[in-house]
Order: C-alpha cells, then structure tokens, then sequence
C-alpha cells in the first residue's frame, strides 16, 4: 500500500508539473490482443459496408476528417461513441489499472466518465493533427478534465505520435478560447516533446496542454481509444450526451456504486 501511495503521488507530481503523463503497462498483451481484434472488426465491416447505420454514422474516414493538411483517403481516422461497438471498448471504462491512474490524478475517487474515442493512424494515412488543446472541444463548467489515451499500438515519431509542449497547460481558463482548435505554429511554444511509449501505454493529458501531431509515416497502424473524464462537480454545458456518460466507477456513493454493478454486471 505505501508503495501505491509513493507512485500515485509521483504521478499527481509530475502531471501537474508537465501536464501531461506516460504509465507504461497500463493493458496487457491479452487486453491489446482483444482491443486490436474488435478494432480490425470494425474497419473490416466498414469497408464492407456492414455496419449498421446506428454505428456507421460514428465512424469518419480520413476524407471526411477537418485534419491538417490533406487527406483524402478511405482509410478510418475516427470512431465516436467507441463503447457502442464492442464490450471490450465498454468494459474498457472500469478497467481498475486505468481508473487508479485517474484517482491519483484527480486526488479524488468522485470523478466520471465522460466519453470513448479510437483515434487510428493507418499506414499510407495522410491525416495529421493540428496543433491544439482539448479545453474548447469539452464545454464544462471547469477545465478539471483529463484526457486518457490508451495505446493499442506503439507511438513513435514514424507512426504520427503525439507532441506535447510541456508545461503549456499553466494557463487560465479565459484565457482560452475556440480560437485553440487551431493554433498556429508560430504561437506554439518551442519546447516541445515526441510521446514515444510501447504497446499497453496509458498517456494522460490535461485539457489545457498544446499538442498535436504527424501522419502515419510506418507500414503498421498507430489506434489509440481515448478516454475523456471529469473530475469532482464538473458538469458538461452542451446539449450532446455520450454513451454511459456521468457513471462513476470508483465513488464511494452507494447509489453510483449500485449503478456502476448494474450498468457492468460487476459483483
């Protein structure tokens, strides 16, 4: 237990410092065996055109895709609404690693899920991502969100991983506006770092930091399912509601714990 304590202290310190976190073996060989294998189902029935529309219509494709630069290719940029298609994705919002990461972060175990997303960087992919933040695309009553990104493939400079400017998200909050979906590169800071990290990886950012990031220049896909939570009272302020939105899988309320068994079939 101390030394659960020690990490999760060195997580909050060195998140809160840069902004931005990186736990290796966050999912296991099997859990990124299961992942890769819903995701290829997908991109299989999409190109089959088998998905149902209910699903369909949370797919995008490259040239459907407000990216950077061109790209104008069938290959699959974008999957909204991700724990709809598959269990695994579902079951991916109480995976307990995941969610211990989270409660150190917050310093709290009163914070919800929010929404799933897969990101998929497919090889000959010409998609990159502007330089921007989070914060404007989450209209909450508080920036206090984290942004989780689970690693199904690795991330390397070749595959289009992320770049974060360190220490970019030490900023207040009107200070922010939708003019950030879009910065320009002469407005990003110079110090800027390359998130390379293997298979399994949970990369952690806060809403506020500046990143972006290139197009998959490898042979071999670059998927990452991105998590969005909120921590303690933050509310969304738009009308969208998301899949399993507002459930909290690790409070100490009895009525959420109650929901939580209910929604998962937990014990």
């Amino acid at each position: 237990m101390d030394e659960q304590r020690r990490r999760s202290a060195r997580w909050r310190e060195d998140y809160l410092r840069d902004g931005f976190l990186v736990v290796e073996g966050v999912l296991d060989a099997a859990e990124l065996a299961t992942l890769g294998a819903a995701l290829e189902r997908i991109e299989q029935r999409v190109a089959e055109e088998s998905l149902p529309p209910r699903l369909r219509q949370y797919v995008t494709l490259e040239r459907d895709q407000d990216h950077a630069g061109s790209a104008d290719t069938d290959k699959i940029s974008n999957i909204m609404e991700l724990p709809l298609f598959d269990p695994v994705f579902r079951d991916l919002i109480i995976n307990a690693s995941v969610l211990d990461i989270l409660e150190a972060l917050f310093g709290s175990s009163e914070f919800s899920f929010h929404n799933y997303k897969a990101i998929c960087k497919m090889p000959g992919g010409a998609a990159s991502f502007r330089w921007h933040r989070d914060l404007p695309y989450l209209p909450h009553t508080s920036s206090n969100l984290i942004t989780c990104m689970l690693c199904i493939d690795p991330m390397t400079a070749d595959n289009g991983a992320t770049v974060v400017c360190p220490g970019s998200h030490r900023i207040a909050d009107d200070r922010i506006d939708a003019g950030d979906k879009d910065i320009a590169e002469a407005e990003v800071p110079v110090e800027r770092l390359t998130v390379e990290c293997p298979a399994g990886s949970a990369v952690l950012f806060d809403t506020n930091i500046v990143h972006g990031g290139g197009p998959n220049r490898s042979d071999r896909p670059r998927r990452n399912a991105i998590g969005i939570w909120a921590g303690p009272d933050v509310h969304p302020t738009t009308a969208s509601r998301y899949a399993y939105e507002f459930v909290m899988p690790r409070s100490t309320d009895p009525q959420r714990q109650l929901q939580v068994q209910q929604t998962f079939g937990t014990a």
